[in-house]
């Protein structure tokens, strides 16, 4: 299966809800664009919580191959958790991601499920020294891009 949400330029548009370390759940929407070249990919983009004043999360990642052609390995800088390393492993019809932060303070994990070319269903989970920081559920919808 090839995945069409790293190996096709799309623009995806994200809505969901996020969940607080409580479990107090908010709307969210977000948008990421894929661009792939010859050596690696770039994946940016923001999730927004639509608190009551609403807070946005930015990320840019850079992906690249491995030697392992079910693995991709990744680099990102977040804002508010600084540089964070992970993979992306594709099994079947998902790719589930974890990562840490270059201090090891923070973790976690993503999984993406294919639906349809244009369709993948998401859901993650964010830790801080072990603790539930926040999780998230959204559907992600693809749309070929306009640049």
């Amino acid at each position: 299966m090839k995945h069409t949400y790293f190996y096709t330029t799309l623009e995806w548009r994200a809505r969901g809800t996020y969940y607080d370390e409580h479990g107090k759940g908010v709307p969210l929407y977000g948008e990421v664009s894929t661009i792939k070249n010859e050596n690696q990919w770039t994946l940016s983009g923001f999730m927004e919580v639509r608190t009551q004043i609403p807070m946005r999360f930015t990320n840019e990642y850079i992906i690249k191959e491995t030697n392992d052609k079910t693995t991709l390995s990744w680099t990102s800088y977040n804002p508010a958790l600084g540089t964070l390393a992970g993979t992306f492993e594709i099994i079947g019809d998902c790719m589930i991601s974890t990562y840490q932060s270059e201090d090891g303070r923070y973790t976690g994990t993503e999984t993406l499920f294919w639906k349809d070319d244009f369709t993948y269903y998401n859901v993650g989970v964010a830790f801080c020294e072990g603790k539930k920081m926040s999780s998230w559920t959204a559907t992600l919808k693809g749309r070929k891009s306009k640049k």
